[in-house]
């Protein structure tokens, strides 16, 4: 039972336990090549608009400029007849302090406010900070300047969710970048860099899912609907933390489900689609998928979350999504390309995530030797016997 676009329609999915293969097309066929997975990839683009975050807007359609005063750029942007701006806060180094780099600075792009600015900019890297609201309200009413430009409509070509609205509203940054700010700003729009934490950290995820302009995607804390695989539980399962200084077992309470995700409080970040699925077993994909979108010579995917107190974002469900992943970055011989840093407690980006993370990318954009290991990326507490699931084993080598 297919839609007008040649889609099967929700309730004719077929029931799937496990995690979609990302090496097989919707259609049955495999991927025997490299050239292959990128078209793979853009039809899990497709999968994702139309049955879950909605449709990302063509940007051919749109003009965009800026106007910068003091440490704030106005963006505006302009469709038809209809024109919208909003502001973007900014800090850059002090190039007395913190020499520029030829291209200029690379750029953190955060939702919200950025503790960290202050040590970003001493480590050479401009930061641009994004209020979502003015993007698209954070409820059911369907607006902000997204949704002026986008009203939400009625198909499901004109039902773009907030968390792929807010994804748009990254993108609009690095066009007024490109069209200019950067030689104001003395910033590196090639070198960019998007985060967010929580609800927040799921849309810096599709950001850098849909954007392939996105140098380095670093989803915090995002838990389901962002990083945590869908078909994975971890509730009620218990884990060794000692390694924490957890003398106790520590028993996994609720991780969110999807009726969350289908509430009042959080439907709006979805599409209609994504509110007739009864069952997570019935999506075509999972979010290894959705993560495996930033598998690219030229990007790097930063995962980050936290093992204490974080039950309801599922800690061990994103060490899943690290590990399948990884199998599309592995086939592309870019296994270095993809990161997980797990931190003690907090649902923040740490002081401790940002040295590590600074330092991943001061190694993979400039070759400069760190003071991190950057093999701790590629390990997690789940790694240890006595928290090991035979599941993770499917992705091991």
């Amino acid at each position: 039972m297919l839609d007008a676009s040649g889609l099967v329609r929700v309730e004719a999915l077929p029931e799937n336990n496990t995690l979609p293969d990302p090496f097989t097309f919707f259609n049955g066929n495999k991927v025997q090549s490299k050239s292959d997975w990128y078209v793979r990839a853009e039809e899990i683009r497709k999968l994702y608009q139309y049955y879950m975050y909605g449709v990302m807007p063509d940007p051919s359609h749109e003009k965009v400029s800026y106007s910068i005063e003091g440490n704030v750029m106005t963006i505006s942007i302009s469709k038809g007849d209809k024109q919208v701006s909003f502001p973007v806060s900014f800090h850059v180094p002090d190039p007395k302090k913190v020499p520029m780099p030829e291209h200029g600075y690379p750029v953190i792009i955060a939702f919200g406010w950025f503790t960290q600015t202050q040590y970003a900019n001493d480590r050479g890297y401009a930061v641009m900070t994004i209020n979502s609201y003015h993007i698209a309200a954070d409820n059911l009413t369907r607006t902000g300047v997204f949704y002026e430009l986008y009203p939400y409509g009625q198909t499901w070509q004109e039902q773009t969710g907030a968390l792929m609205a807010w994804a748009w509203s990254m993108s609009k940054v690095i066009d007024a970048l490109e069209n200019g700010a950067k030689n104001e700003l003395h910033v590196n729009p090639e070198y960019s860099i998007v985060t967010g934490v929580s609800r927040w950290g799921k849309a810096a995820a599709v950001a850098g899912a849909f954007d392939q302009r996105i140098k380095v995607t670093v989803p915090a804390c995002s838990g389901a609907g962002g990083m945590a695989a869908f078909r994975y539980v971890s509730e009620g399962k218990t884990y060794d933390y000692s390694a924490l200084g957890i003398e106790s077992p520590y028993t996994m309470s609720a991780n969110e489900p999807l009726g969350s995700l289908q509430s009042t409080a959080e439907r709006h970040w979805f599409n209609d689609n994504f509110l007739k699925f009864k069952s997570v077993n019935y999506l075509p994909f999972d979010q290894h998928l959705l993560a495996a979108l930033c598998a690219d010579p030229a990007r790097y995917l930063f995962i980050t979350g936290s093992y204490l107190y974080e039950d309801w974002t599922n800690p061990p469900a994103m060490w899943l999504t690290y590990l399948a992943a990884k199998r599309v970055f592995d086939f592309l011989d870019i296994d270095n390309h993809i990161a997980i840093r797990l931190h003690k407690e907090g649902h923040m980006v740490t002081d401790e995530d940002l040295v590590y993370l600074l330092d991943y990318c001061d190694h993979h954009f400039y070759g400069k030797e760190v003071q991190s290991n950057l093999q701790d990326l590629k390990r997690s507490l789940y790694l240890e016997p006595a928290n090991f699931d035979p599941a993770f084993a499917v992705y091991l080598d």
